[in-house]
Order: structure tokens, then C-alpha cells, then sequence
């Protein structure tokens, strides 16, 4: 079988006649790769191929016809289909920010190729191919010393196509990163064993926090198959995130904001805020979009992970959005239209699941069924409708009337056709297992949502 080097060769080749309307481009390409190699000599095979399937990238997106011309040929199909995952993700490879992994390995019939990497300070996102199995559980990942490596999430997405690359970003907090060089065990179930819905079907897998001092090593499960690639990073495809600072206040509600900064990567725009200690509230959840001096909007997320919490805090004070990296907007204006907040003295609310009864609900919310199948409960919320771009009602913990601590393992989230019924509200489902109880206390995550018919505009120049 071909490696990934004879392909590229192979390709080079067919491609030796380019159409007339891709000379000057192939010219320039080519001019490019010669300095990078003068510049990079020592890795010359890894940045000629980066740079190179780059180009490619930019030539199948422009011309229809080379991109049929390219079709069968596996490295430049998946590349593409890379490139297309999202607005982000395709501007940092049409920009040569692709790092060449190349690994792949066999276990019990199933393959799983490791193809390549995007790297931010804080994130990376790799791409990779399996045959015969599904991605089954978050990777462990050990730094050369041999110590299992924490402080990240993890979040897989399929591509939905069988000759295209699936997806697995791993995010760290600001205290954590992502080491140079490290060992990274991948877990798949073989198709035949995996509960996954149908193999054409877009999916996410399970994902679960990477703690150190909470994990339950997968290889116990029956039929997980391990997968381990010792990785190298190249520290110099590493760039440093653009901060712009902003330092304005914001007053909402009685509560003090601040826009603190932005930073941008190749893989997202992160948002930085903070907050006045004697507010009375914590931030829950901010929904916003971004305008430049033309007027233009900007509301994609574009990414699996669009905000995280603060330490010391229960307010959520960073966002992450689409990458302006490689071309930042001019003039650009945060514009927020909905906040959720959570009271600071907020009791937790109290649930009586013989009669429904409840206090303390969140506002606008309130209990619609409860259903018992011996000890499991089935606890059916509605909330309003305004609430449809945030998190569940409630937090992840929750308590018997014993003081027993337990955390949910099953939720659901629906926008019912027959919602008017309830003011268009959205149906959230807890499942309650083996909770033999009569009624249950909950932790709220927010207790008012504000909507604005104006949206407050802050521009994010410095002053």
C-alpha cells in the first residue's frame, strides 16, 4: 500500500499539466515551496506536503474541474473534506497551518490512521480515519515522564462521509497545554460492537473531561481496542494567539461586565470577560454576535466547544467563536442580546416527585411530568423558549433527602412541534436512576433570562 509520500509524488505528477488558468498559481505554489525548503530543511518532507496539500485545497475550492481531476486521490479528497468542516478550520489550512502526523496502526482487523493536526496554544484538532470501528471513549494522553496528562476536554465528531476524515478536538484550560512531544492512546469498538447510530449518519461520540484524578481506564470495558501514537509537535507551527485589549465595563441588570479582551488563534476567537465582585448575580450565559464597520454580522460559533467557567466563580466568562486570525475585521462591535444570570442566594430548587410540586424553579420554568418505573424516574421540565441558545435548567449534581450526592447520566433537550402549549417552551427530560426517593433537590444553572429588543452594542477598539 501506498504511503502518504508516494502519493503526493503520484499526484505531483498527474498534475504536471495543469489547466492554463492554474499556471501563474502552481508558479507561485512551487516558488513557495522552495524557499520554505531552503527555510526548513530539516523537515522538509512534513512542510513541502503541508504547504503543498494547502495549495491543492485552495485549487479544489476555486476550480470545479480540478477538483474532479483530484477525486481519486485519497490525501487531497481528505484534505478537502478537512478544509470544509468548518470557516475556521479551512482558513488555517488554506494558510499552510496543518501539521503532518502520518501514523497509523492495526489492531484485531480494525485501522486507525492519525493524518494531521491543527495546533493552537490551548487546542488542537486532530483528523483521522478508522476502518472497521467507532471512536469509543476521550484519549489518554502521557507526557514523557509517563504521567498521565489532565486538565482537558475532549469532543469527536464523525465526518459523515466514508473516504473523509473524522474530527477529535482537544481543549485545554489556561493552566493546562498540550506538550511537545506525547503518547496518545485512542479507544475504538469494532462496528459489529458499537451502539452508534448508522455509519452514514453525522454523529458526535462521548466525550468526558480528561481529569487526572478521576478516570476510569476504558480498556477495562469489554471489546475497546487501544490505539498508541507517540506524537511530535512542531513548536515553530505554533503561533502566538493576537490579543486586543478592550477594557470596558458593561452595566446589565444591576451587574457590572467587563470586556476584558480578544484573542484570536487559527482555530477560534476567544472572548474575555470578567465581573464586578459585589455583583449580586453570576454571569450564567451570554448570547452575542460580532458586526464590523461595514455592517457586516458574524454569528458562528463555528467550533464543539462555545464557552467555559471561571475558576472561583460560577459565572461563564470566556467565549469561543470563528476564527478572525487570518483576516480580523475592521471596526468590530460585540453585540449582546440575551443574558442569563444566576442569583448568588439562590437556594437550590426542591422537587416533590409524588405530586410535581416544586419551589425555587428558575424563572419561567416548571415541572411537566413525572414518570416512576420502579426505582428509575423519568423528571420532565419545561423552560421558555428564549432560553433555547443555553445549557440545561440545571446543573450536572443533584441530591437525594439523605444528603446523597449524585450527578445526571442522561439528558434530553427538545423543541416539541405542540410547544404553544406551553408559550413555546423547550421540554428538557432528567432520567433519575435507581433513585428510590420521593423528591430530589436540584442546582439551577441560571434564575432570569433578559432579552433585549435593542442590543447592546460595545465596540471592542481601544480606547
Amino acid at each position: 500500500m501506498k504511503d502518504r509520500m508516494e502519493e503526493y509524488r503520484d499526484l505531483v505528477s498527474e498534475l504536471a499539466h495543469p489547466p492554463e488558468q492554474l499556471e501563474d498559481s502552481v508558479h507561485r505554489a512551487r516558488k513557495r515551496a522552495q524557499h520554505t525548503w531552503l527555510r526548513r530543511r530539516f523537515t522538509a518532507p512534513i512542510s513541502t506536503l503541508a504547504a503543498a496539500a494547502a495549495c491543492f485545497i485552495l485549487m479544489v475550492n476555486l476550480f470545479p474541474t480540478f477538483a474532479l481531476a483530484c477525486s481519486g486521490v485519497p490525501v487531497i479528497r481528505e484534505l478537502a473534506a478537512a478544509a470544509a468542516f468548518s470557516p475556521s478550520l479551512s482558513a488555517a489550512v488554506a494558510h499552510d497551518y496543518v501539521q503532518y502526523i502520518g501514523q497509523s496502526q492495526t489492531v484485531d482487523g480494525v485501522k486507525v490512521e492519525l493524518g494531521y493536526a491543527i495546533v493552537d496554544r490551548y487546542q488542537t484538532v486532530f483528523f483521522y480515519s478508522v476502518d472497521g470501528g467507532r471512536f469509543y471513549t476521550s484519549p489518554e494522553i502521557i507526557d514523557e515522564n509517563g504521567e498521565r496528562i489532565g486538565g482537558y476536554a475532549t469532543s469527536t465528531v464523525r465526518s459523515g462521509d466514508e473516504s473523509g476524515l473524522d474530527s477529535m478536538t482537544i481543549s485545554f484550560s489556561e493552566q493546562s497545554r498540550l506538550p511537545e512531544r506525547f503518547t496518545m492512546k485512542l479507544f475504538f469498538m469494532p462496528d459489529q460492537r458499537s451502539n452508534t447510530a448508522g455509519a452514514d449518519a453525522p454523529s458526535e461520540a462521548p466525550s468526558r473531561a480528561g481529569a487526572a484524578d478521576d478516570w476510569t481506564d476504558p480498556r477495562n470495558d469489554p471489546g475497546t481496542l487501544c490505539f498508541t501514537f507517540d506524537v511530535t509537535l512542531d513548536p515553530n507551527r505554533i503561533v502566538q494567539p493576537i490579543q486586543t485589549s478592550v477594557n470596558r465595563w458593561l452595566e446589565l441588570d444591576g451587574q457590572r461586565i467587563l470586556v476584558d479582551r480578544l484573542e484570536y488563534t487559527p482555530t477560534r476567537t476567544v472572548l474575555y470577560l470578567g465581573e464586578d465582585s459585589v455583583n449580586t448575580a453570576w454571569l450564567g450565559s451570554l448570547k452575542f454576535w460580532f458586526e464590523d464597520e461595514q455592517g457586516c454580522r458574524y454569528d458562528n460559533m463555528d467550533g464543539v466547544l462555545s464557552a467555559s467557567g471561571a475558576k472561583d466563580s460560577k459565572s461563564t466568562l470566556t467565549y469561543y467563536f470563528q476564527s478572525f486570525y487570518y483576516n480580523p475585521p475592521k471596526g468590530l462591535t460585540l453585540c449582546v442580546d440575551k443574558i442569563e444570570w444566576l442569583d448568588k442566594d439562590m437556594p437550590h430548587a426542591l422537587v416533590d416527585l409524588t405530586t410535581g410540586e416544586a419551589s425555587g424553579l428558575p424563572e419561567g420554568a416548571e415541572i411537566g411530568d413525572v414518570r416512576r418505573t420502579g426505582n428509575n424516574v423519568e423528571l420532565e421540565v419545561w423552560s421558555p423558549l428564549v432560553r433555547k441558545y443555553f445549557a440545561q435548567s440545571f446543573e450536572h449534581t443533584y441530591w437525594d433527602p439523605e444528603g446523597g450526592e449524585h450527578e445526571w447520566n442522561q439528558i434530553s433537550s427538545t423543541i416539541p412541534e405542540d410547544s404553544d402549549d406551553r408559550n413555546g417552551g423547550i421540554m428538557e427530560v432528567f432520567y433519575l436512576n435507581d433513585y428510590p426517593w420521593d423528591s430530589v433537590e436540584l442546582a439551577v444553572s441560571y434564575t432570569s433570562v433578559s432579552e433585549y429588543a435593542e442590543p447592546v452594542h460595545v465596540p471592542l477598539t481601544s480606547e
